[in-house]
């Protein structure tokens, strides 16, 4: 009977040692970016669209959370699922004409507009500095899914038009952090990135933080930081656009 047992007990006694390796990171937020930029449909000969002085649009508040799974499996990548809702509505009155998706807006004219770069993004990502002290790193890929739109409406004519940005975007992923040793509680500096220009799409994202933590057993903490996030787009879902979204960020976090 107790030899039967045995290799089981062995199984249950390595299935507990992996489970002391496996980390869960978690964090939500906010995120007050300016908003620059301009868009045009792709093939129109009309000037750009420009997001403040045609839409009005200038800044917003933006959410996101992540959740991120580390474990000891070799080869197997660690993964981390962010999603950020960065969508503005505005009713603005033209200051000249415009054009859009084949439509002419003319100057003096109400519109209600939507701006949405809503995106998830799904990393697989390794731990390439790890156990090293001060000093951590990752690498991986993210695959950014879009699923926003833009749209431009006319509040008292029948010019509607839009276009959806449902669109996925593989991005490098890189992430560095520096703990500081001589700090009484755990806090450290670092720095997130995600990068790639492919086919008529250029996007970059990146992040410099600063995080500090409890030091109890579940570590609740939270991080300040500054994101920006650049857009060029050539013929995306029918869309050429320049865009930029960047300000201050906060979040709180929770790693166990």
């Amino acid at each position: 009977m107790f030899r039967k047992l045995a290799p089981l007990s062995l199984v249950l006694a390595a299935v507990n040692a992996q489970a002391d390796f496996i980390g869960l990171h978690a964090g939500a937020g906010m995120w007050q970016p300016d908003l620059s930029g301009s868009f045009q449909s792709e093939g129109s000969s009309a000037a750009d669209v420009d997001m403040e002085r045609d839409l009005g649009v200038s800044d917003t508040t933006a959410n996101n959370f992540y959740v991120a799974i580390e474990h000891p499996v070799p080869f197997l990548p660690n993964l981390r699922l962010e999603r950020t809702r960065l969508s503005e509505s505005r009713t603005n009155t033209l200051s000249e004409s415009i054009s859009f998706e084949g439509e002419t807006y003319t100057a003096s004219t109400e519109i209600d507009s939507k701006f949405d770069l809503s995106h998830t993004d799904y990393t697989g990502y390794y731990e390439i500095l790890d156990g090293l002290g001060w000093l951590s790193a990752d690498v991986g890929l993210t695959i950014r899914q879009f699923d926003g739109e833009i749209s431009i409406k006319e509040r008292s004519g029948s010019a509607d038009e839009s276009v959806t940005l449902d669109v996925p975007v593989p991005l490098l992923y890189g992430r560095g952090q520096f703990d500081l040793p001589m700090a009484p509680f755990p806090l450290a500096v670092g720095g997130m990135i995600n990068y790639l220009s492919i086919g008529g799409a250029t996007v970059s994202d990146h992040r410099l933080y600063i995080a500090a933590a409890a030091p109890w057993p579940v570590e609740l903490g939270g991080e300040l930081g500054y994101r920006r996030f650049h857009m060029e787009l050539d013929d995306v879902d029918d869309l050429d656009a320049d865009m930029t979204a960047s300000g201050w960020y906060a979040s709180a976090t929770l790693h166990f």
